[in-house]
Protein backbone atom coordinates (compact mmCIF):
# COMPACT_ATOMS: atom_id res chain seq x y z
CA UNK A 1 0.00 0.00 0.00
CA UNK A 2 1.46 3.27 -0.87
CA UNK A 3 1.63 6.19 1.37
CA UNK A 4 -0.55 8.90 2.21
CA UNK A 5 0.22 12.08 0.37
CA UNK A 6 0.63 15.55 2.42
CA UNK A 7 -1.29 18.24 0.48
CA UNK A 8 -1.95 21.81 1.67
CA UNK A 9 -5.33 23.39 0.41
CA UNK A 10 -5.04 27.38 0.70
CA UNK A 11 -7.32 30.08 0.60
CA UNK A 12 -8.30 33.83 1.43
CA UNK A 13 -9.04 32.79 5.04
CA UNK A 14 -7.53 30.21 5.47
CA UNK A 15 -10.65 27.88 7.27
CA UNK A 16 -13.87 27.19 5.42
CA UNK A 17 -12.78 26.99 2.25
CA UNK A 18 -9.64 25.02 3.05
CA UNK A 19 -11.60 22.61 4.59
CA UNK A 20 -14.25 22.12 1.51
CA UNK A 21 -11.70 21.81 -0.64
CA UNK A 22 -9.41 19.82 1.56
CA UNK A 23 -12.51 17.18 1.20
CA UNK A 24 -13.01 17.50 -2.16
CA UNK A 25 -9.26 16.52 -2.77
CA UNK A 26 -9.29 13.42 -0.54
CA UNK A 27 -12.66 12.54 -2.28
CA UNK A 28 -11.01 12.58 -5.72
CA UNK A 29 -8.26 10.67 -4.82
CA UNK A 30 -10.14 7.58 -2.45
CA UNK A 31 -11.41 6.19 -5.93
CA UNK A 32 -7.79 5.83 -7.19
CA UNK A 33 -6.91 4.18 -4.02
CA UNK A 34 -4.50 7.05 -3.23
CA UNK A 35 -4.87 8.34 0.49
CA UNK A 36 -4.28 12.01 1.63
CA UNK A 37 -4.06 14.44 4.98
CA UNK A 38 -5.01 17.49 3.61
CA UNK A 39 -4.04 20.80 5.55
CA UNK A 40 -5.73 24.17 5.55
CA UNK A 41 -3.48 27.17 5.61
CA UNK A 42 -3.16 31.00 4.31
CA UNK A 43 -1.44 32.07 1.37
CA UNK A 44 1.64 33.75 3.38
CA UNK A 45 2.48 30.94 5.07
CA UNK A 46 2.59 28.20 2.24
CA UNK A 47 6.41 28.53 0.93
CA UNK A 48 7.26 28.56 4.74
CA UNK A 49 5.51 25.83 5.31
CA UNK A 50 6.60 23.85 2.05
CA UNK A 51 10.18 24.69 2.66
CA UNK A 52 9.91 22.70 5.67
CA UNK A 53 9.45 19.93 3.82
CA UNK A 54 6.84 16.94 3.83
CA UNK A 55 4.63 18.21 1.64
CA UNK A 56 3.76 16.56 -1.58
CA UNK A 57 1.77 19.31 -3.97
CA UNK A 58 -0.65 22.59 -3.08
CA UNK A 59 -4.12 23.19 -4.31
CA UNK A 60 -4.53 26.73 -3.78
CA UNK A 61 -8.14 28.63 -5.00
CA UNK A 62 -6.12 31.93 -3.96
CA UNK A 63 -2.60 33.39 -4.98
CA UNK A 64 -0.01 32.32 -2.96
CA UNK A 65 3.35 33.78 -3.47
CA UNK A 66 7.27 32.93 -4.37
CA UNK A 67 7.86 30.32 -6.33
CA UNK A 68 7.22 26.47 -4.53
CA UNK A 69 9.60 23.45 -4.46
CA UNK A 70 6.50 21.35 -5.29
CA UNK A 71 3.07 21.74 -7.71
CA UNK A 72 0.62 24.18 -7.20
CA UNK A 73 -2.93 23.53 -8.72
CA UNK A 74 -4.92 25.98 -9.51
CA UNK A 75 -8.18 25.10 -7.26
CA UNK A 76 -10.58 28.17 -7.66
CA UNK A 77 -12.61 25.84 -9.64
CA UNK A 78 -13.29 22.99 -6.84
CA UNK A 79 -15.84 26.43 -5.20
CA UNK A 80 -17.02 27.62 -8.34
CA UNK A 81 -17.94 24.38 -9.71
CA UNK A 82 -16.16 25.41 -13.25
CA UNK A 83 -13.27 23.81 -14.36
CA UNK A 84 -13.54 21.06 -11.64
CA UNK A 85 -13.13 17.75 -13.38
CA UNK A 86 -9.77 19.47 -15.17
CA UNK A 87 -8.29 20.55 -11.75
CA UNK A 88 -9.66 16.75 -10.96
CA UNK A 89 -7.94 15.25 -13.64
CA UNK A 90 -4.52 17.57 -12.29
CA UNK A 91 -5.15 16.51 -9.15
CA UNK A 92 -5.25 12.96 -9.82
CA UNK A 93 -2.49 12.94 -12.03
CA UNK A 94 -0.05 15.04 -9.83
CA UNK A 95 -0.44 12.25 -7.02
CA UNK A 96 -0.02 9.35 -9.16
CA UNK A 97 3.07 10.87 -10.28
CA UNK A 98 4.33 11.56 -7.10
CA UNK A 99 3.78 8.28 -6.03
CA UNK A 100 5.31 6.06 -9.22
CA UNK A 101 8.45 8.37 -8.66
CA UNK A 102 8.90 7.25 -5.09
CA UNK A 103 8.28 3.63 -6.42
CA UNK A 104 10.61 3.62 -9.08
CA UNK A 105 13.69 4.84 -6.49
Amino acid sequence: MSRKLHILAVCGSGVVSCSMVGQKVKEMLEPHGIKADVTGLLPQSVKEYVDRGGIDFVVATSPVPGPLSVPLIKGVGLLTGFGEEEIEEQIVATAKKILANEAQK
